[in-house]
């Protein structure tokens, strides 16, 4: 059981009247994941609906030498529904890209719940309508964008919520390569025309700041 208080701030439970999320909430569990810790695998079989309570994870795919990030989900975001009412296997692999928490329900306590509100069928859809728009915009992103702008548009995310101007990327290059679609050996290269040109000042200790 999850107390409902914890449920009721986060994003998927927005506007949700309260004794729907009490109701969810009572058929669900809390799980704890350690950095680096797989949740779940590429080609294996859903094993319920996952709320990510703090922390956050990355879901990504692997296609041949590469993978790709296909979502990143901190507090609120949500995992595995498709496979889960749509039947299947997992199309990608969630990894804890650091301590994480996640709110587990089952099929069978998801059927339960809907059973006794619709409502909770209601807010089911709306998550899975949320991430259908989602990738989406993210597809849209990738295929308008060049690697460099991309970059760019990250660097400046990172420029905006960093202190007195300076910023560190965050991650390593690999991990940023595969969030951006790409391969680490191109972000090395980016990065270097980066400051080559001017647009970034590297400070030391992995820190830049944009110029």
């Amino acid at each position: 059981m999850i107390p409902p208080g914890i449920l009721e701030k986060l994003a998927p439970f927005d506007g949700v009247p309260r004794a729907v999320v009490a109701t969810l909430a009572s058929r669900g569990g809390l799980v704890r994941y350690p950095t680096g810790r797989v949740i779940f695998k590429e080609g294996s079989a859903p094993r319920g609906w996952y709320v990510v309570i703090e922390g956050k994870v990355r879901v990504v795919r692997d296609t041949g030498s590469r993978q790709h990030v296909v979502h990143t989900e901190s507090a609120g975001g949500s995992m595995a529904e498709v496979p889960l009412f749509a039947g299947g296997a997992h199309p990608a692999t969630a990894i804890a890209a650091e301590p994480t928490v996640c709110a587990l329900f089952t099929l069978k306590a998801i059927r339960a719940a809907m059973a006794e509100s619709e409502d909770v069928s209601l807010m089911l859809l709306k998550r899975l309508a949320l991430r259908v728009r989602g990738l989406v915009n993210r597809l849209d992103d990738r295929s308008a964008q060049s690697v460099r702008a991309r970059l760019i548009d990250f660097l400046t995310q990172r420029a905006a919520a960093g202190r007195r101007g300076t910023f560190s990327i965050g991650m390593t290059q690999q991990a940023l390569a595969e969030e951006l679609g790409t391969v680490r050996e191109v972000i090395s290269r980016e990065l270097k025309e980066l400051k080559r040109a001017g647009i970034i000042e590297p400070l030391g200790g992995g820190r830049y700041r944009l110029t």
